[in-house]
């Protein structure tokens, strides 16, 4: 499975203001994201992201990571639940936290805006199989609640 968002530079165009711009689809391939190990208690798992950060403490991000089978065997819901709790932190505060299904074949997911010390944060997490999808959209409340967040947080879809 992959993902497939809007282009990123096409969003920067968009969020800085720049007229007559439109979004292009942009499919992932491994050699367009950073990876890095992170530790996930007795494992090792390989976090893949990109990002583009603005002005403005402003960031746009898009990640996956593929759990362990055993991890993958639980249910979504208490995963989401730790995947939003990570966001949040100790300082931070769930404003919204909406179940979903994305594509046809209804993958679970959330919609999650988050206040924090350093702004808010406004992620679609979703789980397709094994892979943990993020995409997120960090700075001022305007900007995650931004038409163009909208569209690049709605434009993401997972393909075969």
């Amino acid at each position: 499975m992959r993902a497939r968002i809007v282009a990123l530079v096409a969003l920067v165009a968009l969020i800085s203001g720049a007229s007559g711009q439109e979004f292009q689809q942009f499919a992932s391939t491994t050699g367009w994201y950073k990876t890095t190990d992170i530790d996930a208690g007795k494992d090792k798992l390989k976090l893949t992201l990109d990002s583009v950060e603005l002005k403005g403490d402003t960031t746009f991000l898009v990640s996956f990571v593929d759990a362990t089978d055993e991890v993958a065997k639980k249910p979504a819901g208490p995963r989401l639940d730790k995947v939003r709790d990570g966001n949040k932190g100790t300082n931070g505060k769930v404003i919204e936290d909406k179940e979903i299904e994305v594509g046809p074949e209804k993958y679970p997911g959330r919609d999650i805006l988050i206040e924090s010390p350093g702004g808010y944060i406004r992620n679609r997490a979703v789980i397709a199989g094994n892979r943990l999808y993020q995409v997120m959209v960090q700075g001022t409340k305007d900007v995650v609640t931004s038409p163009s967040a909208d569209k690049f947080i709605n434009s993401f879809e997972i393909t075969k």
